[in-house]
């Protein structure tokens, strides 16, 4: 029988899996690697440990898990008239008060913002219009969203390639790809206090599991990157694992 001790382990900030099966092998496993690799999984899966990076992992703090938000009527409401009408349809959706966890202002009203692959962004944004007359704008411009800014608003904008994508529920958006944005996308930035930055990354890293590795893959495909890595080193308290 093999005791999964992972104390040496969580001294680390980051482990490989190189490490975690050394560990196995010191509590008495003789299994191969295919049963150390299905060890491994289940561990993830039981949140014993965590994946932080490409080969990176770590034990989390008590209390620390796996991202999830339950989403507003309107987001389920969007999401199923999607699916429904393009049920092959790439799409990722965030809405502006998903932030009031992190916040010490709340934001009282809120905008859901759809981001679509962008061959059937048109078909989709059609959709909604119909659905919500007068409540959805497409790719806006800073000036054209606060001229038409409205509570519960929808703006439909082009996915990224290569955004990350939530396992569990496809449409959800990843903790990654919601701090990416925030840095990145100018209407964001306007719709929340940037004196709020710190505090929503701070509360994000200390109560959720972030994959570092996908957080700044796509920073890079939003070639926001290096803006990423300035903020977070002189503005917040995290210290990245994978560093």
């Amino acid at each position: 029988m093999v005791l999964e001790n992972t104390e040496k382990l969580a001294e680390k900030r980051s482990f490989n899996r190189q490490d975690l099966y050394q560990v196995f092998r010191e509590s008495g496993c003789t299994d191969g690697e295919e049963s150390m690799k299905k060890r491994l999984q289940k561990m993830l899966k039981s949140n014993a440990i965590a994946r932080v990076g490409r080969n990176a992992y770590c034990v989390p703090a008590k209390g620390m898990r796996r991202y999830e938000y339950k989403y507003s009527d309107l987001s389920c409401d969007a999401a199923e008239l999607i699916i429904k009408k393009h049920p092959y349809l790439n799409f990722s959706i965030f809405e502006l008060i998903q932030l009031n966890e992190f916040i010490n202002h709340q934001l009282v009203h809120n905008i859901v913002f759809i981001s679509i692959e962008s061959d059937l962004m048109d078909f989709a944004f059609d959709s909604l219009k119909e659905a919500y007359p007068g409540k959805v704008l497409v790719n806006p411009t800073l000036d054209i969203y606060n001229k038409y800014w409205t509570d519960n608003m929808i703006v439909v904008t082009k996915m990224v390639t290569e955004s990350p994508k939530d396992k569990e529920q496809k449409w959800h958006s990843r903790i990654e790809k919601i701090l990416v944005d925030l840095m990145s996308v100018p209407i964001l930035r306007e719709s929340v206090s940037e004196s709020e930055f710190p505090a929503i990354f701070d509360g994000v890293f200390s109560k959720y599991i972030v994959n570092e590795s996908c957080l700044l893959r796509y920073a890079k495909r939003r070639s926001s990157e290096e803006t990423l890595r300035k903020f977070i080193a002189e503005n917040t308290n995290i210290i990245l694992r994978t560093e």
